[in-house]
């Protein structure tokens, strides 16, 4: 019975400090300004990709145009979360703004992948017509 004892409160003890950590304030302002910059890093990268594929005329390609169109469409999905998130942002309320601005996230990697997809389909074509 000591033991089971020492079991269960070394289990509340546990989770009392995990409930401490928890309901510490996160700082999401901050979180809210990190995920901004990676977001206007991630897209200068993604511009990166664009003037190449556009350099080599992706349109002539069919494969990689359709995938270029899936890519402006998740980057339109994500411009609206991008306005959701500075309008929460104006109102002040960074946590909702934080997980907003984290969503325009999550869509300009789905817009990253496609577009370095069609990079490498554009690619894959050119290397092969070259090798004739």
């Amino acid at each position: 019975m000591k033991k089971l004892t020492v079991v269960v409160m070394s289990l509340f003890y546990l989770l009392a400090c995990s409930a401490i950590l928890y309901a510490q304030e996160v700082d999401y302002k901050a979180g809210y300004e990190k995920q901004m910059k990676l977001n206007a890093d991630t897209m200068a990268v993604i511009n990166t990709v664009v003037q190449w594929l556009k350099d080599h005329k992706y349109e002539s390609y069919p494969f990689a145009k359709q995938t270029v169109e899936d890519a402006l469409d998740q980057l339109n999905y994500g411009e609206e979360a991008k306005k959701r998130a500075e309008s929460f942002a104006k109102q002040g309320n960074w946590q909702q703004a934080y997980g907003w601005e984290n969503q325009y996230y999550q869509y300009l990697i789905k817009v990253a992948t496609q577009g370095l997809m069609a990079k490498k389909m554009v690619e894959d074509v050119e290397a092969s017509a070259g090798a004739k």
